[in-house]
This record gives structure tokens, C-alpha cells and sequence, in this order.
């Protein structure tokens, strides 16, 4: 199957190769131990707290042997950004909308001490949501103690995600608080949720095809922005990837990017605090796991995504915002409904529902037809296909269309978009940051079965402990595989997502300043987010650390500065950076460099040549991009046909379809398509799924189709034109 005419999927440039599913979660290992919270005490003087308190809680673990305390403080960011919860129903119907209340929700950050014998010892990080306060609170989240996950559940919660194999708690009613740490799972080689296959074995995403792409910018090589030929440039050059910097090796073209080389780097991150607004919508058995109560499923996505954004903070400066929650009742429906087709029951043994490929594609269909700017939308479920309890489709943050793509046998067709499907289990939050770490574009970390195929981690298809040492031992988020002590981002991850940022090889574009952000709260010093009436927020004492434009205490700029160097692109030294100072490099003719205006702290906004403009000799700027339709064929197929003298084989398509002088009658067709703005015969131009406008006049090929190695070469029977009225 061909894809549509003029269908240009990412601005970014990911290329649209045709494919199957995406990238998977874990597989679960055993719990072999939990704790019972005891004499859990709120120490305020009423017991009480509301949705903007501070406070700590105390209580003992492991029959009263340890003493935990955690000083809490209101996260914000979670709830701050005007966020709705859509209410439908069993047909997908949007019954109501409602803005989340924020007061409603007692989400909290902050951090986790342990008493010794000379007193209370900070050991790490906490992120908590309290359900009842008083003489016996409960509350659920996660806190580190010396880098070990902690998990606080609900009895109830915990009954509901309970694998056989975990340990069973008292038959009761009555609610009460358990623990469980990540070095209290066991590996088992019974385990049942492992993360979906990689190459030549059945745990990770690197076998699947689209995430598997060679030529998917993330795999893909970087040129030096002083390469004096055009014709030998990658296509990343055009479609972007090296705007701003040039952090990976190699060079030329067919050569994969190193991610070796860029081990804990994190230039290419943003160096002030940026936003991504999401969306999460859950299912039907969703909200049944639950016992019904879509209230009781809103809450634990907000706790599972104030989880997750922590280590999305320390990591990338990126804090997960919830901007939007749709939830359907318990009642699946006999036949998923058009505006809602993800809404599909788990099915039985003779009579299964999708599977979580299906789930995934239907809610990447979904999600296409949405109209926001969200930087990505998750499905939340119970509903596994064996071992597999998480897919997402890499790289694709930002991109708020669905791509039709099929395989390449092409047979199924699937949509690509910034999309995943968790399934519910008692790590949920880390599956969801794993998932949402490949929409960022994050490979798996490699383990011990991906390091046994050289192929895999020297292409870059797993990102390893350092640069002389591939296996990374199952430490980290974006391991294949659940397990013990998983409690950060690999470094490589780190260098990996920072340098795809940084180079344009992933969508940035809807991640949100930190500026005048609307709060349900109203203006609440030290959370981090600067609303009306702040000149600043560092986030309070603990983060501002020796900030010395703002003060943590007030909100305000200190005497003599003007502006935070933490928050702002063109301040210096609490002072506007002077005029012509460079805040945006350029990466050519099409896109030029932004400067500082010295009367103003924030850069100017990005702004690229108008497609079209002519930008050298048979070239056009076209998405800040200075190329041709025979420059795009030239750089994608030089090395993989006869020459670097490729051309473009018409001038109507969006498709790049090109061929080689030396062989006249092979058209290859790439699979992928040309940048925005790339014009079509008769003035139009390549624009998301169509030419704007149509022309009235064409180019037909008609040709005889089949594949060979991976792209599709197409016999010229013909080529003329051939007027469509």
C-alpha cells in the first residue's frame, strides 16, 4: 500500500518507514516482601491537611525496627495547567466536562528521612497523595531510601494488582497501608510480564520495525554544521536534527548515531524548567479494577503521574503536567464505539479483546483526531497481552497527528503518534515513566541477552552502562525488564534524550515555558512555576540552593536583579544579557539565529524563512530547511543507488520517490515523505496529509510494485504528463 499523497507525518522528520508496534514495558517479577505502615502520624495540630499544606508525616516500617519521615510541600506542577477530566460514557460520548479541582487533590513532593541514632538522616526523594488525613491517614506514593524505591499502597490496591506469586495480606474490609521496596522483587524465571521482544529474543522493543528503523533520526548520523557540500549531507541536516549542536560521531551517510559518545550528556536539555501538558485516558476495565469509581481511577493517575515527573525533572528539566483525564464508566461496551474505539473490554480465553498492539493503534487513530497540543496522550488499562504490560510508539513526542503506516509486508496498517498504553500493576508509575521515556526517545538499556549480539548496542539499539561497558545491569527505567534497585535514568539515557533534543530528532515545540502559568492555587510561592504576582520561583529553598536573582522566601528578585538566570534564555548574571547576545543558534540559510533584544530576559520567538524563499541555486527554504526534492532524494538514497546524483522521480508527490541516471527505469520509493512546505507542481506545496492547494495539473507513474531489501522499487512502465481535470 502507498501512503497517501503529500501525507508529511513530523515536522521533525521522523521518518515515516512502515511498521509495526513499538516499544514494550516489563515483565513483572515476584514481590517477596512487604511491610505494614504503622502508627502513621500527620504532624500538624489538628491532624489535618488541605491541598496546600506543608507538613510531615512519620511512621514505622518492618515491625517498628525503622523510623521514616517525609517533609512534604504541595506539588503544583501536576494540577497547574487549567487541566479537565472528560466524563463519558459507554460510547464514548462526552457527557461532561469538568476542570480538575485542585483543592480537591493532596499531591505532594518532597523528601524522605530516616531516624538514626544521631538523629533524622535525609536519604532520598518522596512524592505522595493523601486520601484521608486525621487520627489514620492513608496515603499512597513513592519515596527512596538510599536510591531503593519505596512503595506506599492501599490495601485495596494493592489486593488488585496482586500477582499469585506475591504475598497475600489479611481477608478484610478495612483499609490500611503496605510497602513494598524495588529490592524486594525477586527475579523469577517464571516471571510473567516481560517487556515486548527485541532482536532475537523475546524481551524489548528492538526488533519491532518502526522502532527499529535505521533510518529513524534517532539512529541515524549527524554531519557538522561546516560540511561545505550540501549533495553529501543526511537528511537529518534538512529535516533539522543538528540545529543546534553537533554532540554524536560519524558522519556520512547509512552510519548510526553513537550513543556512546554522549554518556551523560546533558546539552540539548533545556536549561530552564519546560512543561510537557499531557494527556491520560482510562478504559473501561480501568476504571472496574477500581470497583467503579471513576473518582478512585482520576486520583491514581494523578498519583502516578506526580510519581513519574520527579525523575523526569532530575533528569531532562521536564516536569509531566496533567492537562487533560478522560475516564469511561465500568461497563465495557459489546462494540468499542467510534469516538472511542481504545474502550474495549480484555475479552476471554475463547473471545479476546485487542490485544495491546490494537489498543495502541486505535488509540494512536484516537489521539490523531484530538486538536491539541499535548506533547503526548497514555491509555491506561488492565488488559495485557501475556507477557506484555506497556508499548509506546519512540520518538514521537509532540506530534499531535496519527501517521497510517503499514509493514513491510504490506499487509497491516498501523498509526503512529505521541502515544502509549500502560497496563495497571503495583509499579505502575515506573511503567508509565518507561513508556513515556520512549516517547522521548529513549532505546531500552542494554542488558546481558542485547549485549550478546554485537549488532545491537554498536547500532545504537540499546543504550549501555558506559562507553568501555555494555551490560547495565538492570538498574535503570528503561530497562527491558523489571526488577530490583531501578530508581533513575541511565546516563546514556540521559546523554540520548538531551542530544535528540538538543538536535531536533524529536518534536520540543509544545513543551510549555515556565511563565505566567494559571494555577488553580493562585500564586504559591516555592512551587517552582512563576504566576501573576511573581517576579520568580526557584521552587523554594531546597531547589534554589545559591540562586542569586531570586529569593525563595518571597518570590521576588533580589536587590539589583531584573531577572533569573534559571528561567529566562537572555539574563546574565541576574542582569538582561546584551544586545546581539545569541540565545537560539541557527542552522542555516532558512533558519537564522535569534539574539537577545538587551531589554528583555526572555529570546525572541524561533522564526524560520517563509517556505519557498530561495536559498542558493535550485534550492528553497522549506521547513527552515534549505533543500529540493532532488537534495532530499540525493542525501536519502546517494549511498543506496548507483551515484550521489539521485533525483526526484516527479514533482506531484509528497512521497519520496526517487531515481538514478544510472539505472533510468528503477523508481525507489523511500517510504518516507518530503519536508512541509516542499513544493508540489503548479504552486502547491506539502503540507500534513495533502497539497494545499491541490494542483490541477499532475504527474502520473505508473508502475509495477514490489519489495526488495527494505524499500520498494517501482519499474517505470511510463512517465508523462497527464492532466487531471
Amino acid at each position: 500500500m502507498r501512503l497517501p499523497t503529500c501525507l508529511l507525518p513530523a515536522a521533525t522528520g521522523l521518518l515515516s518507514l512502515l511498521f509495526q508496534n513499538v516499544a514494550a514495558h516489563s515483565q513483572r517479577d515476584r514481590i517477596n516482601y512487604i511491610s505494614l505502615v504503622e502508627d502513621p502520624v500527620i504532624h500538624t495540630p489538628s491532624r489535618r491537611v488541605h491541598a496546600f499544606s506543608n507538613f510531615d508525616v512519620t511512621f514505622s516500617l518492618h515491625q517498628k525496627n525503622q523510623r521514616i519521615k517525609l517533609s512534604l510541600e504541595p506539588n503544583h506542577d501536576i494540577l497547574g495547567f487549567e487541566p479537565q477530566i472528560q466524563f463519558v460514557d459507554s460510547e464514548g460520548s462526552v457527557q461532561e466536562i469538568q476542570s480538575i479541582d485542585r483543592h480537591a487533590h493532596k499531591v505532594f513532593k518532597g523528601w524522605a528521612w530516616v531516624e538514626t541514632d544521631a538523629g533524622w538522616e535525609q536519604s532520598g526523594w518522596a512524592r505522595i497523595v493523601v486520601h484521608e488525613d486525621g487520627a489514620m491517614p492513608l496515603f499512597e506514593g513513592t519515596f527512596t531510601i538510599m536510591h531503593d524505591h519505596h512503595h506506599v499502597m492501599l490495601r485495596s490496591n494493592y489486593v488488585q494488582t496482586r500477582h499469585p506469586s506475591d504475598p497475600a495480606l489479611e481477608d478484610t474490609t478495612q483499609e490500611y497501608l503496605i510497602v513494598f521496596r524495588d529490592s524486594d522483587i525477586g527475579r523469577d524465571i517464571h516471571s510473567n510480564l516481560k517487556r515486548s521482544s527485541p532482536i532475537e529474543r523475546s524481551c524489548g522493543s528492538d526488533a519491532l520495525d518502526f522502532n527499529n528503523d535505521p533510518d529513524h533520526p534517532l539512529f541515524r548520523p549527524v554531519v557538522k554544521r561546516d560540511q561545505s557540500t550540501w549533495a553529501s549531507m543526511p537528511l537529518e541536516f534538512m529535516l533539522g536534527i543538528s540545529k543546534r549542536q553537533n554532540d554524536i560521531g560519524g558522519g556520512g551517510s547509512g552510519g548510526p548515531t553513537n550513543v556512546r559518545q554522549t554518556i551523560g550528556s546533558t546539552a540539548g536539555c533545556p536549561k530552564t524548567r519546560k512543561v510537557a501538558l499531557i494527556g491520560v485516558a482510562a478504559d473501561c476495565e480501568y476504571t472496574k479494577s477500581f470497583n467503579g469509581s471513576v473518582q478512585a481511577a482520576q486520583q491514581n493517575i494523578v498519583n502516578v503521574v506526580n510519581t513519574a515527573s520527579q525523575i523526569y525533572e532530575q533528569s531532562f528539566n521536564i516536569t509531566l503536567g496533567l492537562k487533560k483525564v478522560q475516564v469511561v464508566p465500568q461497563d465495557c461496551p459489546p462494540t468499542p464505539p467510534p469516538t472511542a474505539p481504545w474502550n474495549a473490554g480484555c475479552g476471554t480465553t475463547q473471545n479476546p479483546g485487542p490485544s495491546i498492539t490494537e489498543r495502541l493503534n486505535l488509540f494512536s487513530s484516537w489521539r490523531g483526531d484530538q486538536n491539541d497540543d499535548h506533547a503526548f496522550w497514555m491509555l491506561m488499562t488492565t488488559c495485557s497481552s501475556g507477557p506484555e504490560v506497556g508499548l509506546a510508539w519512540l520518538g514521537q513526542v509532540c506530534v499531535t497527528d496519527a501517521t497510517q503506516q503499514t509493514d513491510r509486508e504490506n499487509t497491516t496498517t498501523q498509526s503512529v503518534s505521541s502515544t502509549g498504553v500502560v497496563v495497571r500493576t503495583p509499579q505502575e508509575w515506573q511503567v508509565f515513566a518507561h513508556e513515556a521515556g520512549h516517547i522521548f526517545g529513549a532505546v531500552h538499556d542494554c542488558d546481558s541477552d542485547l549485549c550478546s549480539n554485537p549488532r545491537i548496542p554498536a547500532t545504537s539499539r540499546c543504550c549501555p552502562l558506559a562507553s568501555d561497558s555494555c551490560d547495565a545491569d538492570g538498574r535503570f527505567i528503561m530497562n527491558p525488564t523489571s526488577g530490583r534497585g531501578i530508581t533513575d535514568f541511565s546516563a546514556c539515557t540521559v546523554g540520548q534524550v538531551c542530544t535528540a533534543m538538543g538536535q531536533n530528532s524529536i518534536r520540543t515545540g509544545c513543551l510549555t515555558n515556565n511563565r505566567n502559568v494559571v494555577t488553580y492555587a493562585g500564586s504559591e510561592c516555592g512551587n517552582g512555576i512563576v504566576e501573576e504576582g511573581e517576579d520568580c520561583d526557584c521552587g523554594g529553598d531546597e531547589l534554589c540552593g545559591s540562586n542569586r536573582c531570586c529569593d525563595p522566601k518571597t518570590c521576588k528578585f533580589r536587590d539589583g536583579a531584573v531577572c533569573d538566570d534559571s528561567n529566562e534564555e537572555c539574563c546574565r548574571g541576574c542582569q538582561f544579557a546584551s544586545a546581539n547576545t545569541v540565545c537560539r543558534p541557527g542552522s542555516g540559510p532558512c533558519d537564522p539565529e535569534e539574539r537577545c533584544t538587551g531589554k528583555n530576559a526572555l529570546c525572541p520567538e524561533d522564526v524560520h524563512k517563509k517556505d519557498g524563499e530561495s536559498c542558493g541555486s535550485g534550492l528553497a527554504c522549506a521547513s527552515g530547511q534549505c533543500t529540493s526534492r532532488d537534495m532530499q532524494c540525493k542525501v536519502l538514497m546517494g549511498g543506496r543507488l548507483d551515484g550521489n546524483n539521485t533525483r526526484a522521480c516527479d514533482q506531484s508527490s509528497c512521497n519520496i520517490d526517487c531515481y538514478s541516471p544510472a539505472s533510468p527505469n528503477v523508481c525507489v520509493y523511500g517510504m518516507q515523505n518530503f519536508l512541509d512546505g516542499t513544493p508540489c507542481i503548479a504552486g502547491g506545496v506539502c503540507k500534513n496529509v495533502s497539497q494545499i492547494p491541490i494542483p490541477s495539473r499532475i504527474v502520473v507513474l505508473a508502475r509495477r510494485s514490489h519489495f526488495i531489501t527494505g524499500l520498494l522499487y517501482r519499474k517505470l512502465l511510463w512517465k508523462r504528463d497527464k492532466v487531471v481535470d
